[in-house]
């Protein structure tokens, strides 16, 4: 099912504290925790919404599972869930 690029653009900035990477030729958000960059995911600028296929690629930029990432969207998994996540999967 595709969803809605400016929302999840949208709650990974709002909700996870993703920023604004500027000067990039795609839309990109990353995640700095401490002053280090831990994920960065990119938006095409031509499309409103996201396929699955696109979907699973962002997916592996932010290090969680589609699954992981749709609870993220669905308001399901908290920020706090997401960075325990990261730290156990040694990415933190």
């Amino acid at each position: 099912m595709p969803i809605d690029k400016k929302d999840l653009r949208r709650c990974l900035v709002q909700k996870f504290g993703f920023q604004d990477v500027p000067g990039t030729k795609h839309d990109a958000v990353a995640l700095f925790v401490k002053d280090r960059k831990v994920a960065t995911t990119r938006f095409s600028r031509g499309r409103d919404t996201i396929n699955p296929a696109i979907l699973s690629q962002i997916a592996k930029q932010i290090w969680v599972q589609l699954s992981y990432l749709q609870g993220m969207y669905d308001w399901h998994n908290s920020c706090e869930d997401y960075l325990e996540l990261l730290r156990h999967n040694d990415r933190l």
